[in-house]
């Protein structure tokens, strides 16, 4: 009977075993009593290190040169003659990185109307921020995963989804800010602001840098000299953005 053990501790070790297999002990990355070749003899032979070193020393030859070769049978390991190896490759076992925003697959339709973006369509943010259209989330997520790295905290936002409610509220309370109720980005939970600490110096040159690589930018609408309001808080998931226009 063949059995299989694919481990994963920086290598992968699999052995092709029978019952009548007797496996020498091997020392594992930072062992470093194993790492020594007494050691090796010790764990591999029935013999102690100090009384093989004096045969070697006997025969002129160091251990190195008596070194098997790469896939030989270890010293210690009793091969029966009728044994066989199975004849299939070892698989790296595959460790998924942490899901940049927990809960959230990144996978949307764009259904649903401005400002009634259904529920499924939409996805937290981090820090209980308001939610944004799930593709917009998970693009956001990793451009706040690397603005965590250079800045040592998460990007601070203000606002996100507005339904159809919170676009009449926002534009009875901002009405030269805000959009016509049922038009604006945030209603397609498509757009962010961002808090002040965030778009002025190095955050705002850095953010201008790397933001696009993660689809989402300050619009040129928005920026200085731009046909609208000048709103450097004001940002978009751009591919998406681009498709409603």
């Amino acid at each position: 009977m063949t059995g299989r053990w694919p481990t994963v501790l920086g290598v992968g070790i699999v052995l092709a075993t029978t019952s009548s297999f007797a496996v020498a002990a091997v020392g594992g990355p930072g062992d470093g009593a194993r790492d020594r070749p007494e050691a090796a003899v010790a764990l591999t032979g029935p013999s102690s290190g100090a009384a093989q070193a004096a045969r070697d020393r006997e025969a002129g030859a160091s251990r190195s040169q008596q070194r098997a070769p790469r896939g030989a049978a270890d010293p210690g390991v009793t091969v029966p003659q009728d044994a066989t190896r199975s004849g299939e490759e070892t698989t790296p076992v595959q460790v998924e990185a942490p899901p940049v925003l927990p809960g959230c697959d990144g996978e949307a339709t764009g259904s649903g109307l401005n400002g009634q973006v259904p529920d499924d369509e939409l996805c937290d943010l981090w820090d209980g921020y308001p939610p944004v259209r799930a593709d917009a989330a998970v693009a956001l997520a990793r451009l706040n995963q690397a603005y965590t790295e250079q800045f040592g905290e998460a990007l601070c936002l203000t606002d996100g989804y507005r339904s159809y409610a919170q676009q009449v509220t926002a534009k009875a309370e901002k009405p030269t800010l805000t959009a016509t109720p049922g038009r604006s980005n945030h209603g397609w939970g498509l757009a962010v602001d961002i808090c002040a600490d965030s778009y002025a110096g190095e955050r705002w040159d850095w953010l201008k840098a790397n933001g696009p690589e993660h689809g989402w930018d300050n619009p040129s609408w928005a920026q200085a000299g731009g046909s609208g309001p000048y709103e450097p808080w004001h940002w978009e998931f751009t591919e998406a953005v681009a498709q409603i226009d």
